[in-house]
């Protein structure tokens, strides 16, 4: 008894052809117009001749960064804690002052040191 191959039973699936493409045969020729490393080599030749190859490194200039992060850091919180000291000392007006230098300290701190570049 021959086994039986249940998708090409049930389904009326054939065997399929596939055409051969890229035989041996058929293959072009290497194109020495397309080749990479030439064509790298070329454009840094043209890259020499235009001076472009040289780096020049700048002098850096000192960044206003850390100055201003706690000069806005200081100010900020004393002003928290200042009009917290001024309104009546209740414990809702205490709790509201502690989350905004919490959340003031933290901000800051991600928008000076780690979203903003030196400026």
């Amino acid at each position: 008894m021959e086994p039986i191959d249940p998708p090409r039973k049930y389904y009326g699936l054939k065997t399929r052809e596939f055409e051969h493409l890229n035989a041996p045969a058929n293959a072009p020729e290497k194109s020495t117009g397309h080749d990479i490393f030439a064509m790298l080599e070329q454009n840094r030749t043209v890259e020499k001749q235009a001076g472009k190859d040289e780096i020049e490194i700048a002098p850096r200039k000192k960044s206003r960064r850390k100055s201003d992060y706690w000069l806005v850091l200081v100010g900020g919180n004393l002003l928290i804690l200042g009009l917290v000291t001024v309104t009546r000392f209740n414990p809702i007006s205490v709790i509201f002052g502690g989350a905004g230098v919490i959340v003031l300290t933290l901000s800051l701190t991600w928008v000076m040191w780690f979203v903003m570049d030196d400026y």
